[in-house]
C-alpha cells in the first residue's frame, strides 16, 4: 500500500488529551508496535514521519479498518456518496478504497495510538 498521509485513530480515549504529533507508540493491532516520529514541518509546511525499529507502515496498519478521502475533481461537482457503487464499499482487509466517479481520492492508513513517549 502506497499511502502519503497517515490517519491516526486513538484507541484509548484517555490518550486523546495528550496525544502529540511527535512520538508515539502505535499499532495496527496485530504482530508489531513501533514508534512512529512525526517531524515540525520544513520550510515548505511538509512534514515527513518514520517508524522505529524497521517497522514499515504495512506493520502498524489496522488492515480491517479502511479510510479515504474523497474531494470533487478539478471543474466536477460530481462527487457525491450519491454516486458511489455501494457495492463497492464492504472493502477487503489491506485493499485499496475504490474509486468513485467524479471524485479525487486518498488513500490512508489507520493506526491506533497506544501510548504516548515522554
Amino acid at each position: 500500500m502506497q499511502c502519503t498521509q497517515i490517519l491516526i485513530a486513538l484507541y484509548n480515549e484517555s490518550i486523546i488529551s495528550s496525544a502529540r504529533f511527535e512520538s508515539n507508540m502505535v499499532t495496527g493491532d496485530r504482530e508489531v508496535s513501533s514508534v512512529l516520529t512525526i517531524h515540525s514541518a520544513d520550510e515548505n509546511g511538509n512534514m515527513r514521519w518514520e517508524l522505529a525499529d524497521g517497522a514499515n507502515l504495512y506493520d502498524v496498519t489496522h488492515l480491517g479498518c479502511r479510510s479515504a478521502r474523497y474531494q470533487p475533481q478539478l471543474g466536477s461537482n460530481a462527487c457525491s456518496p450519491a454516486v458511489a457503487p455501494e457495492d463497492a464499499f464492504r472493502v477487503a482487509p489491506g485493499a485499496e478504497m475504490p474509486p468513485v466517479e467524479g471524485c479525487l481520492k486518498q488513500d490512508y492508513a489507520v493506526l491506533f495510538v497506544i501510548g504516548v513517549v515522554i
